[in-house]
């Protein structure tokens, strides 16, 4: 069984009314066991339950900090609630990375990422690494919400826009009132082939919930991305 390790609850950013970011202190002398590739996850548990229960998180932020890691957790689920209520100063046990669905850069490949709701985590760290990187390749976002307040980390992802990355928002649930002028509806073919174009040449991630995932590889299939191209993160 992998060894635990205590962290510290750092800093708390605030994404959305119901998103929040989590800065985690990497264990002292354990920078190495903590290293990652962007897409892994961690595995936290709460020291201060009476039968803790463990819960896996994508990490959210890119390699390269050399005293933290940052998960972004959704007030959703008992144990997500919880988590979301962490207060600076909170100590948890942490597992070190693992995962296999993770950043692949290679030559002349278009990355195309797919995020339904929450399933945007990891994608922060994908694209955050290719950035500090420098990475040639094209990089498209599309992520589905229902509303756009769930829309998380929306503002950075704009602020990112430039000649190698495209962010594409789509919101499936939009009110009168809620001031959303962008795209409304699910991730389609149609949205792929406007904002991919030549689909058999990318590498497609999906992460979200079961039944998004499986739209998107579906839609994936039908675009002619090969198997080995298609990767895929989901719960539910």
């Amino acid at each position: 069984m992998p060894r635990t390790f205590d962290t510290t609850i750092l800093a708390i950013t605030q994404e959305t009314p119901m998103d929040r970011t989590f800065a985690l202190a990497l264990p002292r002398g354990e920078a190495e066991t903590f290293d990652f590739t962007p897409g892994q996850f961690v595995v936290i548990e709460d020291p201060d339950e009476a039968t803790p229960r463990r819960r896996a998180y994508s990490i959210s932020s890119p390699p390269g900090h050399a005293e933290h890691l940052e998960l972004t957790v959704r007030a959703m689920g008992t144990f997500g609630q919880r988590f979301y209520d962490f207060p600076v100063g909170k100590t948890l046990r942490m597992r070190p990375p693992a995962g296999k669905f993770v950043l692949r850069l290679e030559p002349d490949e278009h990355l195309v990422l797919v995020g339904g709701g929450s399933g945007i985590t990891p994608f922060r760290s994908f694209v955050g690494y290719a950035r500090a990187r420098q990475a040639p390749q094209p990089i498209t976002l599309l992520h589905s919400a229902r509303r756009p307040e769930e829309l998380v980390f929306r503002e950075q992802f704009e602020s990112w826009v430039g000649p190698n990355f495209c962010y594409i928002p789509t919101v499936t649930r939009p009110e009168p009132g809620d001031g959303w002028s962008g795209r409304t509806g699910r991730v389609d073919k149609t949205l792929l082939r406007e904002h991919v174009g030549d689909a058999a040449q990318a590498r497609f991630y999906a992460c979200g919930p079961a039944a998004f995932v499986a739209a998107s590889l579906a839609l994936a299939e039908a675009a002619r991305v090969p198997a080995d191209r298609r990767h895929k993160e989901q719960w539910g």
